[in-house]
């Protein structure tokens, strides 16, 4: 697989090399773009997408009294089931489960790190209770995001369930992003494509998946991938059945 040296890297929840905690654990690395404010990349947030292998259902009803949370309910064949805050949650127990929630997972943390979710729902919806470290300092930054105009959408092209157990699945990702925003204010709106292969590590934990561990490195782009290697995620089986919806 070709890893570009891009700066498309700022559009993923992940990006290609590793860094060290303050206790010497291998942790992955802070998207550029959560950084810094004034670059584009970093602003926006993801598409919020469902994959469910089946027709989907949204019924939506506000809870009464002043400032209680809106709460909706989602009816689709392998989940999610419902919506917390803005975050999909409750998947089946079965491989299509795990590949619905793993596609969900990246695209909430990227919602969150753009300030149009709060972190803290994200984690208790589709977060491990021990998650690895990598995937805590991806949270820690994430946390308290001023929302942008700008906006990032992140749609997985092809989802592929590498292993899968009762107890744990690991899913293979490829996204295509896409962006749109300005790099200062008056500036001219420019609009990127990217690409990149994301891996999620899910467990089964309180009777549903959540995030034990992400990793991700940029590409392959469409034309690398005409004839995959064996050993690529993009040679396995891949799920169908793709539905998504816009939460705002």
């Amino acid at each position: 697989m070709t890893r570009s040296t891009g700066k498309f890297a700022d559009l993923t929840p992940e990006t290609p090399s590793r860094q060290q905690d303050s206790e010497g654990n291998s942790v992955a690395p802070v998207p550029r773009g959560w950084r810094s404010t004034r670059w584009w990349l970093s602003a926006g947030a993801c598409l919020v997408a469902v994959v469910a292998c089946g027709l989907l259902l949204v019924h939506a009803c506000a809870r009464g009294g002043g400032g209680a949370q809106q709460e909706v309910s989602v009816h689709a064949a392998h989940g999610p089931h419902g919506s917390v805050a803005g975050v999909p949650v409750g998947y089946t127990h079965d491989p299509a489960g795990a590949a619905t929630a793993a596609v969900n997972v990246l695209q909430a943390l990227t919602q969150a790190g753009q300030g149009r979710a709060r972190m803290d729902a994200v984690v208790a919806g589709l977060v491990a209770r021990d998650p690895s470290p990598g995937l805590r300092a991806s949270i820690g930054v994430g946390r308290d995001r001023a929302e942008s105009r700008d906006v990032v959408n992140i749609v997985p092209a092809a989802v592929s369930v590498a292993s899968y157990s009762p107890l744990s699945a690991r899913v293979s990702v490829w996204t295509m992003a896409i962006s749109r925003g300005a790099i200062s204010d008056g500036a001219p709106v420019s609009v990127i494509t990217a690409w990149a292969t994301h891996t999620v590590d899910v467990v089964w934990e309180d009777s549903d998946w959540k995030a034990k561990d992400t990793t991700g490195q940029v590409g392959p782009t469409p034309d690398q991938v005409v004839t995959p290697d064996a050993d690529s995620p993009l040679a396995q089986p891949i799920q169908s059945g793709y539905y998504s919806f816009y939460v705002n």
